[in-house]
């Protein structure tokens, strides 16, 4: 199990340590881990999150990526 701080995962994803912290707050994000006073997330959590948050831009990119042709 690999796991990343607040301070990893806002450079991995591009977003500020602040708006991690929110998500914390009000049950968004990835699920996180509090060991030993420290907040950690799992590689394998990210993953899931962030592919759980994909969205499809268009009725096309839908068609084109359900029909395989991209």
């Amino acid at each position: 199990m690999k796991l990343l701080t607040a301070k990893q995962l806002s450079l991995v994803l591009g977003i500020p340590e602040g708006t991690l912290r929110y998500w914390r707050n009000v049950g968004l994000g990835p699920v996180w881990h509090k060991l030993e006073g420290s907040i950690r997330y799992d590689v394998r959590d990210v993953e899931v999150y962030v592919e759980s948050s994909r969205r499809i831009p268009s009725v096309r990119a839908y068609m084109e990526e359900r029909n395989g042709s991209l």
